[in-house]
């Protein structure tokens, strides 16, 4: 076959499997067509063998091995440790922190989305830890708002925030000073003034496979 029919036919079936995906996240259950018991194998068969590789990224405290998928455009890149056979967190939009993210849960939750939009969908205020360490604003509690997951289910949504400012190195004097205020691991409201006067968007979106309905995995 002529190297540009190959990459014709190769082009179509990448539009055709764009077209079946939802770019839909649904706490608890699935990023897509990957789910708790997808296979390394089988990711081959959903997005194409040639938009799958192998790689080692500094996706934690150090180089982890994962499996990246569709690596080379950052507004739909995946990537998925796994523990054995099975996955374990897939990093999603992982090559972005402000968007453009093609991957949303169907109620809103996106990269770059503003806290206070973060709010809105939940209904109510939220928690959240503070800045500048492990684990850095990270959503701990949705206080039994409209975003809260099933805990019977096997995936959990990590939702982490980061100062809009801080992504953009824009960071003035004053957001500064109570950027320092806002550190550690101690839970803050979305609704603490301090909080909003940062103006934190969604930085990071992680699926994680831990929750009691793993067991049977």
């Amino acid at each position: 076959m002529p190297v540009r029919v190959a990459l014709a036919v190769a082009l179509l079936a990448n539009l055709a499997r764009a077209q079946k995906m939802d770019w839909l996240i649904v706490p608890g259950q699935r990023v897509g067509p990957i789910t708790a018991s997808t296979t390394r194998a089988e990711l081959d068969a959903m997005f194409g063998k040639e938009n799958v590789q192998e790689r080692n990224l500094g996706i934690s405290q150090g180089p982890e091995a994962a499996t990246v998928v569709f690596g080379d455009d950052a507004s739909v890149a995946l990537a998925i440790t796994w523990d054995r056979e099975r996955p374990s967190t897939i990093h999603i939009c992982f090559g972005t922190q402000t968007g453009p993210c093609r991957w949303r849960t169907a109620g809103g939750i996106r990269i770059g989305l503003p806290i206070r939009e973060l709010e809105k969908l939940n209904e109510k205020s939220f928690q959240l830890t503070g800045f500048g360490g492990e684990p850095q604003g990270t959503v701990i509690s949705w206080r039994k708002g409209q975003l809260e997951e099933d805990p019977a289910m096997c995936g959990h949504l990590v939702v982490r925030l980061t100062p809009a400012a801080e992504l953009t190195g824009s960071l003035s004097k004053s957001e500064a000073t109570v950027l320092k205020q806002l550190q550690g691991e101690k839970p803050y409201s979305s609704s603490y003034i301090p909080m909003l006067e940062l103006n934190p968007i969604v930085s990071a979106l992680e699926m994680q496979f831990v929750g009691p309905g793993c067991t049977t995995r």
